[in-house]
């Protein structure tokens, strides 16, 4: 139980009142002993164990009467989520609302998780109270301060979207708000489905965020609303491969479609999937069977001579319509063409066949091989991929290269050769530089440790089989001096893949080569060709005219963004994190974007308790679990309760106070036994 005004259960000591008041009462009178009364006390004897028992019950009453009041007047307020502890108004009032598109699940009476949440906080909000509220948005992790708690509830920002959230981002956000500002006692209210993509419960983020509260000066209790309900009645649609083919029979769309059921997929359902292309709509029924059906290379004919559109591709409304839609865009491929930087082509042959074979084995690709001394000659506009061998970029070629990156180009950096001996080459790019060669004992295989299978170029495939990265032998690597996000690292945590940090485009270090006596990269060369070809995929998609994005995931402006489809209601600032077709640019030069979902949408797995603990360990933590629909308030005041309570003690005090008809009644027979006689009474009286 929680307290409002807890000040007031500093009065509770004045529930012995009653009791010093009926001992003062006690000791203002003495007994003296009378003649006429042994025999009144004689009679009254035997009821004397029950005068004590109503004297105790009327004492009692009297008690909480008192008690009553006072903890009505403290306001007292009924919820699992607050606990048997002391409450009072919040200096500041935090808010960290999971937007994703698992919260936008539909419960009783058609009201998803996120809607369910939003009154539910708005209800409880409105009864604590607070000084500040300020809400800690899931997309863009911006605090913004509120005067009210309607007008936070009311905000835009409040709405469904498609990003996946970062809770553990959130609450290093409210960390920093809360050192900037230094508010005095702190809520954080956290509302979440409690799904692993948007708690990434294995970041090591998380220990610092626990330390970075504990040392915080002020207090700060946390507060978990949780919908971790599912439903066995929804199926998610996605889009992949999507590309403009021309053959005999005409030009088409070519793509896979994928359709995934939240059940064990035990009954077969037939599916209607629309695909809208430009307007035009037609209609495919799907027969689905087991828990996911692909149709992969399916034709949607174009009309006429169309090289460049968008489309969508939907299914009926079920429990959860955030992922019943998906978006694409089309256009003729660029080329392939792929530059390759390195002082002997021999020595990069594995790269090159890497690099040259399309996974759909159609499409050519054009290897380009440069070698230092061409550098002054290096095109890089229309380039998919940079692979360079060599000494990082000096300072002529740099500018080129970091141009090429910022408009969307991947390159992926190998250690030179001139490492070899301890020669140590100038350069640096983007804050990192190649240091020393290490190699390993001649019997000492070196294996990789850890690496990311969840996203970027060692991401596991679309059917979550992972890569057999672990499997790659290394006899030498390179050491590097920098700032990296470590994609995979060997044994001791040395880096073996890592990418910079940057606005637009892609920068990848690996530290060994693909020699056969450096690395197992050329003899298993699955991981080589995988990166290699995620790498292409990627800077295809910043060459062409039509891009497909992830939502919650692009950095650039979205100011000159037009939108072509999707939700109306939409915010222009927030077109970065909801689904839809977007237009950057204007007429023949413009450039069609699709945003979509997360992959990580469609998982189903949440956290467990124990690991939610884990998470908030030697925090003021409190849970409450909730479900769509449910509106019965996980915070209400009892005051009237105990309101009631007092009035029934005062009712049952006064009927204890009134005399028993027996004694009444013998206590007039006694009175009038000592009455005297008359005589003088009145003719045709009764006698």
């Amino acid at each position: 139980m929680s307290f409002l005004q807890p000040w007031m259960l500093f009065a509770l000591p004045l529930i012995a009142l009653p009791i010093i008041i009926h001992l003062i009462n006690q000791w203002r009178y003495q007994t003296k002993q009378w003649g006429a009364m042994m025999f009144l006390l004689k009679a009254s004897k035997m009821a004397r164990g029950y005068a004590k028992l109503r004297q105790w019950l009327i004492l009692a009453m009297r008690c909480l009467v008192v008690a009553g009041l006072l903890f009505a007047i403290a306001r007292p307020l009924a919820s699992g989520l607050l606990g048997w502890t002391g409450g009072g108004r919040a200096d500041t009032t935090i808010l960290l609302l999971d937007r994703s598109p698992s919260m936008q699940q539909v419960g009783t009476a058609g009201v998803s998780k996120l809607d369910t949440g939003r009154q539910q906080l708005a209800a409880t909000l409105e009864t604590l109270g607070s000084t500040n509220w300020v809400l800690i948005d899931s997309t863009d992790q911006e605090p913004q301060s509120f005067d009210s708690v309607g007008a936070l509830v009311d905000s835009p920002t409040m709405q469904g979207a498609s990003a996946t959230a970062d809770i553990p981002g959130m609450l290093q956000s409210t960390v920093d708000y809360l050192k900037n500002n230094q508010p005095g006692a702190t809520e954080v209210w956290l509302c979440s489905d409690l799904r692993s993509p948007d708690w990434n419960p294995d970041s090591g983020n998380w220990s610092a965020i626990r330390e970075a509260f504990s040392q915080l000066p002020q207090s700060v209790r946390f507060h978990l609303l949780a919908y971790p309900e599912t439903t066995e009645s929804n199926i998610a649609i996605r889009v992949s491969d999507v590309r403009r083919e021309s053959g005999p029979a005409g030009n088409a769309v070519v793509m896979t479609i994928r359709l995934t059921r939240s059940d064990n997929g035990e009954n077969a359902l037939q599916i209607p999937v629309q695909i809208e292309l430009d307007g035009a709509r037609t209609t495919l029924e799907v027969d689905v069977s087991g828990q996911m059906v692909e149709l992969r290379d399916h034709r949607v004919p174009l009309s006429g001579r169309q090289e460049r559109g968008w489309g969508r591709v939907s299914i009926p409304a079920d429990a959860n319509e955030s992922d019943n839609e998906f978006f694409f865009v089309f256009d003729d491929p660029p080329q392939r063409r792929i530059v390759l930087v390195g002082e002997d082509e021999t020595k990069v042959r594995a790269l090159q066949i890497a690099a040259s074979v399309s996974p759909d084995g159609k499409s050519g690709a054009n290897v380009e091989f440069v070698t230092p001394s061409q550098l002054d000659s290096l095109v890089l506009d229309d380039a998919a991929l940079l692979i360079w061998q060599t000494d990082l970029p000096d300072s002529e070629t740099s500018g080129a290269v970091r141009e090429y990156v910022g408009k969307g180009g991947q390159v992926i950096f190998f250690p030179p050769e001139g490492l070899v001996g301890g020669i140590k080459p100038q350069g640096e790019f983007l804050g990192v530089q190649w240091k020393d060669w290490v190699r390993a004992d001649v019997d000492t295989k070196v294996m990789v440790e850890n690496w990311r299978g969840d996203q970027d170029l060692l991401a596991a495939t679309r059917s979550g089989t992972g890569l057999p990265v672990g499997q790659l032998e290394v006899n030498g690597y390179a050491t590097v001096e920098g700032q990296m996000t470590q994609l995979a690292t060997l044994s001791g945590g040395v880096p073996l893949l890592g990418r910079v940090t940057t606005d637009k485009g892609g920068v990848y270090f690996c530290t060994t080569s693909t020699a056969g006596d450096q690395s197992s990269f050329a003899k298993n060369g699955i991981v080589m060709y995988v990166v290699v070809q995620r790498a292409i995929t990627q800077g295809l998609s910043a060459l062409g005219q039509t891009v497909q994005r992830v939502a919650g995931s692009i950095s650039e402006p979205t100011e000159g963004w037009r939108q072509v489809a999707g939700r109306r209601e939409t915010l222009s600032s927030q077109y970065a994190f909801h689904s839809g077709i977007y237009q950057e640019g204007e007429a023949e030069d413009a450039q069609w974007l699709a945003v979509n979902r997360s992959s990580k949408e469609d998982q189903r797995d949440t956290i467990s308790d124990k690991q939610l603990a884990a998470l908030f360990a030697g925090l003021d933590f409190s849970r409450v679990d909730d479900s769509a629909g449910s509106m019965s308030g996980i915070v209400r005041e009892i005051w009237r309760v105990f309101l009631l309570l007092m009035i029934a003690a005062m009712l049952l005090e006064a009927l204890l106070c009134i005399p028993r008809r027996a004694v009444a009644k013998k206590a007039a027979s006694i009175t009038s036994g000592f009455a005297p006689k008359t005589t003088d009474a009145k003719p045709g009286a009764a006698a």
